[in-house]
This record gives structure tokens, sequence and C-alpha cells, in this order.
């Protein structure tokens, strides 16, 4: 117990600092309002006429399922996960990263707990309001009311976040040898962007284009996209397997990586 507790320590110190300092400081909460709201809302109002103008179908699909798609996306993107590659390429050029690593604390440990705890509040706070607003709007459809759905969410959710925050953290690491990870960072998170069902829902996907987003990395960090169709009841638990699959390895590739950074730090600055 002594040893799980001394593990949970710096994740729980951390999450309650930044909790504590966005409750103070709530700007980022009302623009974070502001953005999802605007962003998500625009999207839902174009394709309500969309699909009106195709008398309510398209491909096989109503705006009921495709609209709790496309916001479970903009909810999920409220965790602001991605941010955490730039927070490694900034340690790095600003040499903050040797700060850390004299520490008696996991930098990659620090960083990712720093990250979700940065954005958690804004998630839970904005994704209730939304979700009222939502069910009240348009309502819930008939695969959200199943005795499955929750808990697969659920887990599919905490599968996403842990996928993402490893497939940026590959990219921030990269930091250790390429100056600018930027351009690396905007091809990944666009590509999250198309094969996560941001813009366009999956139930619309060409058939390739699915196959791509189901079994990609890049793809199965937003399984929780696809939770609101009627195919999860069956397939949930093959698509989560892909998700496990796909941390472990990029578990792996960030160990190995990781491992060849450190070589390249000086912790006494020689």
């Amino acid at each position: 117990m002594k040893k799980l507790y001394k593990k949970l320590r710096l994740p729980i110190k951390i999450l309650k600092t930044l909790i504590k300092n966005s409750i103070q400081y709530p700007n980022k909460l009302i623009v974070d309002t502001i953005v999802i709201f605007a962003r998500c809302g625009v999207l839902l109002a174009l394709y309500w006429h969309v699909f009106r103008l195709n008398n309510g179908i398209i491909n096989n699909t109503t705006f009921l399922f495709a609209s709790w798609s496309i916001f479970f996306y903009f909810a999920f993107s409220l965790l602001n996960l991605r941010s955490i590659s730039r927070e490694f390429m900034k340690d790095i050029q600003t040499g903050n990263v040797e700060i850390l690593f004299s520490k008696p604390i996991s930098y990659l440990s620090y960083r990712i707990w720093w990250q979700i705890g940065s954005g958690i509040y804004s998630f839970i706070i904005i994704t209730i309001l939304a979700t009222v607003v939502t069910a009240l709007t348009i309502g819930f459809p008939p695969t959200m009311t199943i005795g499955i759905f929750i808990p697969t969410l659920i887990l599919t959710f905490i599968c996403g976040a842990i996928l993402s925050l490893f497939l940026y953290t590959i990219v921030g690491l990269l930091s250790f040898w390429v100056e600018d990870i930027n351009p690396i960072f905007w091809i990944v998170d666009k590509t999250i962007m198309l094969l996560g069902g941001s813009y366009l829902p999956i139930a619309l996907f060409p058939a390739f284009m699915l196959k791509i987003a189901l079994y990609s990395p890049f793809g199965a960090s937003q399984f929780v996209t696809h939770t609101v169709y009627k195919t999860w009841q069956t397939n949930w638990y093959q698509l989560i397997g892909i998700q496990l699959f796909w941390i472990i390895l990029s578990g792996l590739i960030i160990y190995f990586i990781f491992k060849e950074a450190k070589k390249k730090i000086s912790i006494n600055g020689g």
C-alpha cells in the first residue's frame, strides 16, 4: 500500500494543483466553452441541414447517430492531450528538461499527468453541460440506452486517452533530435482529426478510409466516436483490443526513444 501511495502521490498532487488553479482562474474554462459550442454547434447545424436535404438518411445513418459521434470527438478533444508534444519541445528547447531530469521524479510521468490535469477541469464541466444541451435539443440514440454502452464508453475513452498521449509523446520526444517538431505534429494531428471523425462522422467514411481508421493508431485513439453506432454492440471488444495493441506497441517505442534520449542529456550540464 505504501508503494502504491508513493506512486500515486505525484499524480494526485499535480491534478489537485491544476484543478484548483482552474477553479480560481476560470478564463480557460470560458474560452474552451465558447470554442466548443461554436465549433461543434456550427458543424451540427450544417449536418442537420445536409441530412434534411437527403431525406434524413446518409449511408444508412441518421443525423441523431452522426451528431453524437461528432459530439464525442469534440468532448474528447477538451482534454487537449495533443499539446503534450509542444510541451516536450518547449522543455527541450529551453533546457528545462535537464532540470526536471535531475529531480527525483519520472519526467515522462510528470509531463503526462501535468497534461491530463491541465485539461480535465474544462473537460468535466463542459462535457456535462454540453451533454445536457445536446440531449435536450436532439435526444439520445437508442444505442446509448443499452446496458453495455456506459462501461464500454468509459473503457474505450480511457484507452483512447492513453493512446493519444503515447502518440503525441512520441512526436514530442523527437525534439531531442529534431529542432522543430511542428511539421511532424501537424501531420500526425491532422491525420488523427481526419480518421477520428472530427468533421466527417465515421459512418460516412468510404470503405477504404474506414479500414484505415479502424486499424491505424490514429483512428484507434478516437474510437470513442464509434460508440454510438449499432456496430459497436457487436465489435466493441475487437476495437478495444486494437487500442490495447497500439498502446503496448507505442509504449515500447516510447521506452526505447526515451532511453536513447537520456543519453543525449547531461544531468550535470557537462
